[in-house]
């Protein structure tokens, strides 16, 4: 359905969801959001409310079995679960003791940390009717230590009954509760785009296949008459921290619009500076809004259906450390998608978790991609320095402008064929659409622009997300901007799908949810990527003198970087690095010799490895 037609229907769903969810640690978005941000929806945080916000955005429970396993990247912090996973942080251990009491856990689910407050990491998570032994209390009697699975961690008091003799346990001290960072703010509010009438020249149709109703653009009567941008309003929401302002369009498919990296001011993600239709898209759509960001697409390969729907959205408030967004597609009985967008204190990165429902009492066979429109740096544009990441030596061919390449389906080296570097945005003449080959392999893509010093990685199991795609519109011999944009504005593509090619398909059996979560950050100031994965980002190469070395972390980190050559020590520098002060300087090894080995790894200050990247020298 166009814009213009689902919102009312739209903003009546948070409302009835707000009922339904009450209790569930979510915050439903206001009909009428304000242009400015309210300080009480950006920072309030209720000092009793410890529960976990639960993953579905529903009434009523969505089945949660997966159609296959879905492996879960490596990360800088902890995944929760669904039960506890104890980690070296509990300090205390079971008693052979008897318990003088016993907590059962009255909230579902609930956090448990390494500390009694707030503050503490949390090391799991427990769930409602479990009954645990109490080990201690902490002198407030508002924090209750726990023993799960031999380990101990503390629960908030308000979400656990004590049965037995609560006066009979120890009181512990409390640690120092580490320095709270500044928390992430969550809000709502407008953003005005110049929009073309697209939603008045389009009707109703249906994919049989998907028993779906899209809107189908009547791009010839669209251009008789002679269209013009106009003013219009979106509802925005916005997730912010110290490093990153993350905005999403609920009435433009749920897309994440725009991702500032605030150390250097610059939106990463492709803005089109009007909402236009473009002639691209599925076939029998129609047409596409190249709006911009980081799209949805299902269920349907070349951006699905939905990239123009009005989604619904919650934002969930977990502690002053965390807080996402939920955006959901209305709840038809088809084929869905819902995807949460978290952010944590301290970290220039955010999570995404989509999670695919099957409804119907039949399997089905579908795609869905995550299509993200990028442009980093300054100018809104993508540049002849930009380079895609992809560490794969083949792609397959999609689609291509230049016939001198491989036909559609066929293998192209990468990323140099036939002598020339293709993973260089500048060497393009026409465009090109390619998929890693076979499938993704992983840990992370991305795109780097040398020029503007700037990039966005992605890290993702290729297990659970086998596609990987790039796009670019060209170079030399571009597509006309007109086509999508009034402007010069350019952006390339990186996809990622639950299917390898544009030619596959995935199954999502009846009533099961697929779902998995990425990483996804900006860089900048290092140069290049040469790896990445949960931690952040790495660039070793040759340069005149030396090797330049990069090292880009997620979140802050005081430690020693070592860069070693055939496992001779060159470089042993004490660091403390953030996401706004990476590392990048040229280290002088003289003599450096083809086949060399070079290895640079970030430690922390316990000696554990953050970061880590070899490089046999060409």
């Amino acid at each position: 359905m166009s814009t213009s037609t689902a919102r009312p229907l739209l903003l009546l769903i948070p409302l009835m969801l707000l009922i339904a969810l009450a209790g569930c640690g979510r915050t439903a978005p206001t009909p009428d959001p304000t242009a400015t941000p309210s300080p009480a929806i950006a920072t309030e945080v209720a000092a009793a409310v410890e529960p976990v916000a639960s993953n579905t955005p529903t009434a009523t429970p969505t089945p949660t079995a997966t159609a296959t396993p879905s492996p879960v990247p490596a990360t800088a912090t902890a995944i929760p679960t669904d039960t506890f996973t104890p980690t070296a942080t509990p300090t205390a251990t079971a008693s052979a003791t008897p318990p003088a009491a016993f907590a059962v856990i009255v909230r579902n689910p609930v956090n448990l940390r390494g500390g009694p407050g707030q503050r503490f990491d949390v090391v799991g998570q427990v769930i409602s009717g479990q009954r645990y032994p109490v080990l201690a209390r902490n002198a407030s009697g508002n924090w209750w230590q726990i023993e799960v699975d031999g380990l101990a961690g503390w629960v908030f008091g308000d979400l656990v009954d004590i049965e037995g003799d609560a006066e009979a346990l120890a009181v512990v001290e409390a640690p120092v509760e580490p320095t709270a960072l500044p928390p992430v703010q969550v809000y709502e509010t407008t953003i005005d785009i110049p929009t073309y009438p697209y939603a008045a020249f389009t009707e109703d149709a249906v994919d049989e296949d998907y028993s779906w109703t899209y809107q189908r653009f009547d791009s010839d009567a669209y251009q008789a008459s002679s269209p013009r941008p106009y003013p219009w309003s979106y509802r925005a929401v916005v997730l912010e921290n110290e490093y990153l302002r993350i905005t999403l369009l609920p009435d433009l498919g749920g897309r994440i619009y725009s991702v500032v990296f605030k150390p250097t001011g610059s939106n990463e993600l492709y803005q089109n500076p009007v909402i236009k239709p473009s002639p691209w898209g599925p076939v029998e759509q129609g047409g596409w809004l190249a709006a911009g960001g980081i799209e949805w697409d299902l269920p349907v390969a070349e951006h699905g259906y939905a990239w123009s729907d009005s989604w619904g959205y919650i934002t969930n408030r977990i502690d002053p450390s965390t807080a996402s967004v939920t955006v959901f597609m209305p709840f038809e009985e088809h084929l869905r998608a819902e995807v949460d967008v978290t952010l944590h204190s301290g970290e220039a990165a955010f999570t995404i978790q989509p999670r695919i429902v099957n409804p119907t009492d039949q399997a089905v066979d579908y795609q869905f991609w995550i299509n993200a429109l990028l442009a980093p740096g300054p100018a809104n544009t993508a540049g002849p320095g930009l380079r895609f990441l992809f560490p794969t030596d083949q792609m397959t061919v999609h689609s291509r402008g230049d016939e001198s390449l491989p036909e559609p389906q066929n293998a192209l080296s990468w990323p140099v064929y036939d002598g020339t570097d293709y993973s260089l945005l500048g060497n393009w003449s026409e465009w090109l659409g390619v998929f890693e080959r076979p499938a993704a392999h992983g840990p992370f893509t991305g795109v780097y622009d040398g020029d503007v010093d700037e990039g966005m990685v992605r890290v993702f199991s290729p297990a659970a997300a086998p596609g990987s795609k790039g796009f670019g519109l060209g170079w030399s011999d571009p597509l006309d901007p007109t086509l999508y944009t009034d402007g010069r504005s350019a952006y390339v593509e990186l996809h990622a799908g639950v299917a390898p090619t544009f030619w596959d398909q995935a199954r999502l059996a009846a009533g099961e949810t697929y779902t998995w979560q990425e990483t996804w950050f900006p860089v900048a100031g290092i140069g290049g990527v040469s790896t990445a994965d949960g931690n952040g980002a790495v660039y070793l190469a040759p340069a005149a003198d030396g090797l330049t070395v990069g090292i880009f972390p997620r979140q802050a980190v005081t430690g020693r970087v070592v860069l070693t050559v055939d496992d001779a020590e060159v470089l042993a520098q004490d660091v403390t690095l953030s996401p706004a002060e990476p590392l990048r300087q040229v280290v002088p090894t003289p003599s450096l010799a083809s086949g060399q080995h070079a290895a640079v790894t970030l430690f922390d200050q316990g000696g554990t490895a953050v970061l880590h990247y070899e490089l046999t020298l060409p």
